[in-house]
């Protein structure tokens, strides 16, 4: 038996997905997902920086709201030619149908008011 839904797979006699609670089908009928093809055209940029820990902090948090994101970066191919290593933009891309979301959330981000206290790393504690 198999789980449609995440294929975890199960002996005989289970009939409930213990991950997922999908009802499990035999394994003769399961058809694997195709894994996802990405085409450039459904896909576009949401942000470019020079920084890679700006760039998955902002993946990460788009992946916490439900939107699939991918950072690409021309930097490990010229690595090398020295001259140009750190300087290669990094681009954050999301589905065309996510973008208005995800500008809302990169907006958000970026608009918000970094208090002195947390600039600096004291508390009042």
């Amino acid at each position: 038996m198999i789980c449609p839904n995440c294929e975890a797979e199960y002996v005989e006699g289970i009939t409930t997905c213990s991950d997922c609670g999908t009802t499990l089908i035999p394994n003769d009928q399961f058809v694997k997902k195709p894994d996802e093809v990405i085409s450039l055209e459904d896909w576009v940029v949401v942000h470019s920086t020079q920084d890679i820990i700006e760039a998955e902090m902002l993946k990460s948090n788009l992946s916490g709201a439900g939107i699939n994101a991918f950072i690409f970066s021309k930097e490990d191919r010229m690595r090398l030619n020295l001259s140009y290593v750190g300087s290669a933009p990094i681009k954050l891309f999301v589905r065309v149908e996510n973008y208005d979301d995800a500008m809302q959330i990169i907006n958000q981000i970026n608009n918000e008011e970094i208090k002195d206290d947390e600039a600096d790393g004291k508390t009042d504690e």
